[in-house]
């Protein structure tokens, strides 16, 4: 029951007739509690996080690819893209746009390794809101030690961990790329644009269709990463016949996976673990 002479500014008491000294803490005054100040929250803008996406940016494109990473950064080099704008969060550069060789297709290049929750957010929002395509592409990775694979995986012995692709329809899996599915789940930039576009609110946005490489890259001949590309793109045909550099271990980038430590190309134990995750 509530004290009538206590002030108006305490808190309710809790379990007063069974509690320990614990339970009884916070009574009276809040900490920090000033009574001259408004209850109501101020909406403050932070414009260190306006995004802005440059070469792209309001423009009807027929075919987008959103690379993460060194994924993306493995695409450019494929498609032999040449960089016509920047990604900045603020004054922080955080990606490129390219456009292939073919001219067909825009590829935006994102690195996502020192973006924090917010920026993220963010920069998804910017990329549903201003991405405008007829089709739309996102090219991840995954560790394979970190996947849970099907019983029917399960009894199969595979050498090479498979490119995957997150679809919603069993007809779009293609011959040699596996589906990504249930209980293993994307984060991250890659994850926050499939979940947003999914969303009653942005049902205009076409749904993407994602790809994840498994890492090491370098364990990917230029040619299965190829296959893996005109699976989903028939556009990239033209950018990715004539062959260019391939990617190999000196290109790799230092990933976490569980009992591993940190791992670069097929070498372990390469640096400090200061996460079990990406």
């Amino acid at each position: 029951m509530n004290d009538p002479l206590s002030s108006l500014t305490a808190p309710p008491p809790r379990y007063l007739l069974e509690s320990d000294s614990s339970d009884e803490e916070g009574q009276g005054n809040y900490p920090n509690y000033n009574e001259g100040e408004s209850s109501k929250p101020k909406i403050r803008l932070n414009n260190d996080l306006q995004v802005s996406i440059d070469g792209i940016d309001g423009q009807e494109l027929n075919e987008v690819i959103t690379g993460i990473g060194q994924s993306g950064k493995c695409t450019t080099r494929l498609t032999h893209a040449q960089r016509i704008g920047n990604v900045k969060i603020g004054q922080k550069i955080t990606g490129h746009v390219y456009r292939s060789r073919s001219e067909k297709i825009s590829i935006i290049s994102l690195e996502e390794s020192d973006l924090n929750h917010e920026e993220i957010w963010e920069l998804i929002k910017a990329l549903i809101e201003k991405v405008k395509a007829k089709k739309w592409i996102i090219i991840t990775s995954y560790v394979p030690s970190m996947y849970i694979p099907s019983s029917l995986e399960q009894s199969e012995r595979n050498t090479q961990p498979p490119t995957r692709i997150l679809s919603t329809s069993s007809a779009e899996i293609i011959d040699g790329i596996r589906g990504f599915d249930a209980p293993n789940y994307l984060t991250g930039i890659a994850g926050g644009i499939v979940s947003l576009a999914s969303h009653p609110s942005t049902s205009s946005i076409l749904q993407p269709k994602t790809i994840l490489l498994p890492l090491p890259l370098s364990s990917l001949s230029s040619s299965q990463m190829s296959s893996a590309l005109q699976a989903v793109s028939s556009s990239l045909s033209d950018d990715l016949g004539q062959a260019g550099r391939p990617w190999t271990e000196d290109d790799d980038e230092p990933y976490a996976a569980p009992g591993m430590g940190r791992v670069k190309g097929l070498h372990r134990g390469v640096g400090e673990v200061s996460s079990m995750y990406m």
